[in-house]
C-alpha cells in the first residue's frame, strides 16, 4: 500500500491513506518518447527528432467510510482534492523529495453493494510536463537529514554540490535526468559584485557563453534566466551578447571574467 500526499498549488496537503483513501496502486510510466523520421530511399529512414511527450499516471484506491452519509461526504471530499481546474502536486511518501504536476481525468466511482465503500476507484492523472521534479531547488541547499533529497536524484558521492560561488572558476552539477536548457526548464542566475566592463560567464563544458556589456556596480542586480538578461529588473537584451547558456547532465564547468568581489547564485530544480 502506497501513501500519496495531493498538494495544490496554494500548498495545501491532502494525505489520502490518512483521509480513508486507501491507495492501492500509483505507478508512473517510463518517459513517453516519440520520435521523428524522414524516409531515406527505399530501404530505411532517419531520425529527424526525438520528444518526451506526456505522462498517463495511473492511480487505483478504494474509498472508506462509517456510514452512507460519511460515503456522501468522502465523495465530496475526493472532488475538492482533485478538482483539476489548476494543476496540482502529486508526491509519493516513499520519495518525499519529488513530485509530479498534474490534473485528473474523468474517473467512475461505484459503491460497492450497500457497503459504504467504493473499490478500486481508477484515476488517471495527466503530467504534461512529462517528468517528476525535485521538490527542493538548488538554493534550499542539498540536505539530506530533512527529507529535501535522497536516493534515486543521482547526488554524487563524497562531496555536497554547492551552487553559490564566489571564485572564478567552479563546477554547476546537474544532478537531473534531463539537460537544462535555456529555451527548457532554464537555470535562473543572479550575480551581484564589481563589472565595471561587463562580465562573461562560460560554460566551459557546452562552449556557451554570455557577456554582459554594461558596467556593472556593486549595488546592481543582474538575473539571467534563459535568452533574457535582466539588470536591476530591466530588460537587457541589448547590453548582452545575445548568448546562453545550456547545462548538461552531471558537471558543468564554469569559468567567469571581468568581475571581483562577487556572487553568483545558481538556482533550478532537478527533472527525472
Amino acid at each position: 500500500m502506497a501513501t500519496i500526499i495531493i498538494q495544490r498549488l496554494n500548498g495545501t496537503t491532502y494525505d489520502l491513506d490518512a483521509l480513508g483513501f486507501r491507495v492501492k496502486k500509483f505507478d508512473p510510466p517510463l518517459t513517453n518518447w516519440s520520435y521523428s523520421y524522414q524516409q531515406l530511399g527505399t530501404y530505411g529512414a532517419s531520425m529527424t527528432g526525438a520528444q518526451a511527450s506526456y505522462l498517463v499516471i495511473p492511480l487505483t484506491l478504494d474509498i472508506t467510510a462509517h456510514s452512507i452519509a460519511d460515503y456522501r461526504l468522502q465523495l465530496m471530499e475526493l472532488r475538492r482534492i482533485f478538482r483539476s481546474d489548476e494543476d496540482f502536486y502529486v508526491i509519493d511518501a516513499m520519495t518525499p523529495y519529488m513530485r509530479w504536476r498534474c490534473r485528473a481525468e474523468p474517473a467512475a466511482v461505484s459503491q460497492t453493494g450497500n457497503y459504504w465503500r467504493a473499490s478500486d476507484v481508477a484515476i488517471n492523472l495527466d503530467c504534461a510536463d512529462g517528468f517528476a521534479e525535485s521538490v527542493s531547488t538548488t538554493q534550499d541547499g542539498i540536505d539530506y537529514d530533512h527529507q529535501l533529497w535522497g536516493f534515486g536524484q543521482n547526488l554524487p558521492i563524497g562531496y555536497t554540490p554547492k551552487y553559490t560561488y564566489s571564485t572564478a572558476d567552479f563546477v554547476f552539477y546537474n544532478a537531473g535526468n534531463l539537460p537544462l536548457m535555456a529555451d527548457d526548464r532554464p537555470v535562473t542566475i543572479r550575480f551581484t559584485g564589481s563589472a565595471p566592463n561587463g562580465f562573461i560567464l562560460t560554460n566551459l563544458t557546452t562552449g556557451q557563453s554570455l557577456k554582459i556589456t554594461k558596467a556593472i556596480s556593486s549595488s546592481d542586480q543582474v538575473v539571467i534566466q534563459g535568452f533574457i538578461p535582466l539588470i536591476n529588473g530591466q530588460q537587457a537584451y541589448g547590453d548582452s551578447n545575445h548568448g546562453y547558456l545550456d547545462f548538461r547532465t552531471g558537471d558543468n564547468k564554469l569559468h567567469i571574467d571581468g568581475a571581483s568581489n562577487f556572487n553568483l547564485k545558481f538556482e533550478t530544480r532537478f527533472y527525472y
